[in-house]
């Protein structure tokens, strides 16, 4: 039996804002870049499963980089600072929010792959 995808049909897109949109010059492995992510959930056939489902996305995302990118000592993230991460509904995002953010395509890439594959250009 294939593996299935958890919550793969009640998350629709991960969007995200790396620095804002802008490029900056990294002055070296503590100047980290400021990441903002968008989880965007379907609205139907089931509204609380699929915010549940991106709520609990959501978390495991955060602990995720909490746990591999923040120095609780010194209170600083090494290089990717999570400013936020949001669970919202297809619904509530607006259309100039969303040409902020990129989305990130996961059939197009395998992080995994040896040598990381290319990003294919929208």
């Amino acid at each position: 039996m294939p593996r299935q995808k958890p919550h793969g049909e009640l998350i629709t897109a991960v969007l995200l804002d790396v620095d804002e949109g802008l490029e900056k010059v990294r002055a070296g492995p503590n100047d980290a870049y400021i990441l903002d992510i968008t989880l965007l959930h379907v609205t139907e056939p089931d509204y609380d499963a699929a915010e549940l489902a991106a709520n609990t996305a959501k978390s495991a995302i955060q602990g995720a980089f909490e746990k591999k990118l923040f120095d609780k000592q010194s209170g600083k993230w090494r290089s990717i600072e999570l400013r936020y991460i949001d669970a919202v509904s297809e619904e509530a995002l607006t259309y100039c929010q969303f040409t902020l953010m990129k989305p990130w395509r996961l059939e197009y890439i395998s992080l995994g792959a040896d040598p990381q594959q290319l990003i294919v250009a929208e």
